[in-house]
């Protein structure tokens, strides 16, 4: 009887064996790669930086110094909108007007204070700028505030730019016209003077005093005290009257002659003023004034 055996595989059952490990080896892959993933920890969310932003309480307040200068005072308000506490360094702050600077940059030092998340900090800021050369009536000018802070984020900046205008305020100008002798004595000779004041300003100007003395061909002549307000309308001119007495005592002789003589001679009037403009911004200033001319003397 002849024995029957197991017929050993072919081509076909061979390449079907190793089909079937392959495809095993992958499904166990598979399944480890889930088993791990289940078991991974979830990425931590990042922790919420620092964030400071700035406001102006109120609008800024601009007073005049002198007519050139003004001082600009606001209220920034620093506050910590992000989720981690921040320490502010320095508070810069910079007035420009058209893209001109009005004065050097302020800084003010701020120590390190922490902020916490929703806290604020009151930073006042104060700056004083000259007025740009001009004849316009506003002065335009820009306020830029630049904090800065830290954090264990790191560094970071707040900015805030804050707009605001105020009067600019132009000197008047003035000149003589005429010198009248109203009186001529032995000694003394009592002088009438004509002053041409021009107001170049969109707001009229009252001179409540006025304090000058009187220099004729290089020599001291007179002086006096203008106590009876006068006003001068904007974009106007007035005439004001000085009167003076001329002492002769000391005077030489050449002098008194080309007075009585109606000659006309070269003057310059020196002294100071005090001007009202009835604006909050600069209600009195002090005026200055230094002029020089040809002048004819009449009766």
């Amino acid at each position: 009887m002849t024995a029957v055996g197991v017929r050993p595989f072919g081509r076909r059952g061979r390449r079907a064996a190793r089909r079937f490990r392959s495809g095993a080896a992958l499904a166990i892959a598979f399944c480890a790669a889930l088993s791990l993933g289940s078991c991974a920890t979830a990425p931590a969310e990042p922790e919420p930086a620092a964030t400071i932003a700035l406001s102006v309480v109120g609008a800024p307040v601009v007073t005049a110094i002198d007519v050139d200068t003004v001082s600009v005072a606001a209220e920034i308000l620093a506050a910590n909108r992000g989720g981690r506490p921040a320490a502010p360094s320095a508070l810069r702050a910079e007035a420009t007007s058209d893209g001109v600077a009005l004065a050097a940059p302020v800084v003010v030092e701020l120590g390190g204070r922490e902020l916490g998340p929703g806290e604020e900090l009151a930073l006042p800021v104060r700056i004083v700028v000259d007025a740009p050369p001009g004849d316009g009536p506003l002065v335009p000018f820009t306020l830029l505030s630049v904090l800065a802070y830290s954090s264990t984020s790191g560094s970071g900046e707040a900015r805030l730019e804050v707009r605001g205008e105020f009067p600019r305020i132009l000197p008047p100008t003035m000149a003589i016209s005429s010198i009248r002798i109203l009186k001529d004595e032995l000694i003394n000779t009592k002088l009438g003077v004509e002053l041409v004041v021009r107001n170049p300003n969109a707001f009229p100007l009252t001179f409540a005093e006025l304090d000058y003395r009187l220099y004729g061909e290089g020599r001291y002549w007179a002086s006096g005290c203008l106590a009876e307000p006068f006003v001068v309308p904007a974009g106007e001119g007035t005439r004001a009257s000085l009167y003076l007495t001329m002492n002769f005592t000391d005077m030489s002789r050449s002098l008194l002659d080309q007075v009585i003589k109606l000659a006309t001679v070269s003057y310059r009037l020196v002294g100071s003023g005090r001007v009202d403009t009835g604006l909050e911004f600069l209600p009195r200033f002090e005026l200055p004034f230094d002029m020089a001319g040809r002048a004819e003397v009449s009766r």
